[in-house]
């Protein structure tokens, strides 16, 4: 019986860990006065996602959650990316767009809101849940 373990340890340690598909999974999220479409966003934990951000109002948006502070995460525009070990919050101009990556582990039911002043008040938040 000890040998039989011993050998399913030895198997456990050398097969490879299952990883997440390395394939985000992309889901667009548009930015108007004053919603986020769609508001509630749906993530599986362990699954790679890629927010694809798009500002279609006439003024400055942002996306901001308690969640992405401490998840590592790339972003990208037409112009830069950057990978930080947080993320405060992502702000578009009209017009804009940008790609937020990361690996959602943490599930639950977590907020979201542009915090410029007043649009949370007008009705710009949403949940991420997270599953």
């Amino acid at each position: 019986m000890t040998r039989l373990i011993s050998l399913v340890c030895a198997l456990l340690a050398v097969l490879p860990v299952s990883a997440a598909p390395a394939t985000p999974v992309v889901i667009r999220v548009e930015m108007r006065e004053f919603t986020f479409r769609p508001s509630v966003i749906p993530l599986t934990a362990g699954w790679p996602v890629r927010l694809v951000f798009a500002n279609r109002g006439q003024i400055a948006h942002q996306f901001e959650t308690d969640y992405l502070r401490s998840v590592p995460a790339r972003v990208t525009d037409g112009t830069m990316s950057m990978e930080a070990s947080g993320l405060d919050l992502v702000r578009l101009a009209p017009g804009g767009s940008a790609n937020v990556e990361f690996l959602p582990r943490r599930r639950g039911r977590f907020t979201f809101a542009c915090t410029i002043e007043g649009h949370r008040e007008a009705g710009m938040h949403g949940v991420l849940d997270v599953r």
